[in-house]
C-alpha cells in the first residue's frame, strides 16, 4: 500500500510473513476495521512485522490508530504454517451498519473497484 505508515514499517521493521487473524473485516469508510470472530472460517488477511526499533514504530502506530482502534495481542496464523502472537489493532465500535468485506483482504477489496 502507499500509506505513509506502511513506509514506516518498511523502514523500521522486518516483514516476517503474511498471515490471518480469526475475525471479520469491515469497510468503515476511509479505512477498514477488524473485529474478532468465534468462527474459524472468518479470517482477516494481513502482514506480520518484527519491529526493529525499541518502541518508536509502535508509538507512532499507537498515536495514529489509538483514537479509533484498540491494540491487543492476538494469535496469527502465518502463511508458512506457524502460529505467532502479535499486536493487532481491533475496532471497538459497532459494525451493525457497516459493509462486511467477505474476503478479509482489504488490498484485494480496494483493487476490486
Amino acid at each position: 500500500m502507499r500509506h505513509p505508515l506502511h513506509r514506516l514499517l518498511e523502514q523500521q521493521a522486518t516483514l516476517i510473513d503474511s498471515g490471518t487473524f480469526r475475525g471479520k473485516l469491515f469497510d468503515l469508510g476511509r479505512y477498514p476495521g477488524t473485529v474478532p470472530s468465534r468462527l474459524s472460517t472468518d479470517r482477516v488477511k494481513g502482514e506480520v512485522y518484527w519491529l526493529n526499533t525499541s518502541g518508536t514504530a509502535l508509538e507512532i502506530l499507537d498515536q495514529y490508530e489509538g483514537t479509533r482502534f484498540r491494540r491487543k495481542r492476538a494469535a496469527i496464523a502465518l502463511d508458512n504454517g506457524r502460529e505467532v502472537t502479535a499486536w493487532i489493532y481491533l475496532y471497538p465500535g459497532s459494525v451493525k451498519h457497516r459493509k462486511l468485506i467477505p474476503s478479509g483482504d482489504y488490498v484485494h477489496y480496494l483493487n476490486s473497484f
